[in-house]
């Protein structure tokens, strides 16, 4: 573009210093001249939006399609905790309700019983939206509802979820300490039906209750979004 401009500009001096020709002839040769250069620039940044374009196009495309894979994944993460905190809240409402008669039963048969202290870390594959993200294009995304629900997905969604495994963490972890921290003579079942013991046992117990509706509404999210990607994928 660069040389084309440069010919057509030596082309508008060399009309300009045209001796054989009349003032008006110069002024049509310089016209024309400038209208060719003012029409291949014009052409020339059209081409290129259009370039670029189709090319943001692309990259949102590429990336749309691999984030269906990274929140297939996410679903079946969040499925699996949630599994673990519906297991977990089982078990902690029945060591909740335990007396020392129902205890003396379950040893007399010579069972075990579950205290209740699963820990739960969902794997979230967020790396390639955070690249994504990161690079700026995430506005390359032409379909503002898809664009909409995964905003609200990472930005919100997701760190709901790291909340309420933080405090589900600190609360398993303080029944940990109870139960290790008993005395030396003491058997774990008997620190269980301890007053401070049933208490966070409750408030556990109604965490993990509440807390689910959490993971339902994450895996709600990121198969609504997967839906949206595939009437895109359709059009």
């Amino acid at each position: 573009m660069q040389d084309e401009i440069i010919k057509h500009s030596k082309k508008i001096h060399s009309a300009m210093n045209n001796k054989n020709h009349s003032f008006k002839e110069k002024v049509k040769e310089v016209l024309t001249e400038i209208l060719i250069i003012v029409f291949a620039v014009t052409l020339s940044i059209w081409l290129h939006s259009w370039s670029e374009e189709r090319h943001q196009q692309k990259d949102a495309q590429t990336f749309l399609i691999g984030l269906k894979e990274d929140l297939q994944k996410d679903i079946s993460n969040l499925e699996n905790t949630k599994k673990t905190l519906n297991k977990t809240q089982q078990q902690i409402s029945f060591a909740l309700h335990l007396t020392p008669q129902k205890i003396d039963s379950i040893e007399a048969n010579h069972k075990q019983i579950n205290s209740g202290t699963n820990f739960i870390n969902t794997l979230v594959n967020n790396g390639r939206y955070e690249g994504f993200k990161s690079s700026g294009k995430i506005n390359t995304i032409e379909n503002q509802n898809i664009r909409n629900k995964i905003l609200s997905y990472y930005q919100q969604t997701i760190p709901e979820i790291a909340f309420v495994e933080d405090s589900y963490e600190r609360l398993i972890s303080r029944y940990v300490d109870l139960l290790i921290n008993g005395n030396e003579d003491e058997d774990i079942n008997t620190t269980i039906l301890k007053k401070k013991t049933k208490i966070l046992l409750s408030g556990i117990d109604r965490f993990t209750k509440d807390t689910q509706e959490s993971y339902e509404g994450a895996i709600k999210e990121a198969r609504e979004i997967i839906k949206e990607i595939d009437k895109e994928e359709h059009k």
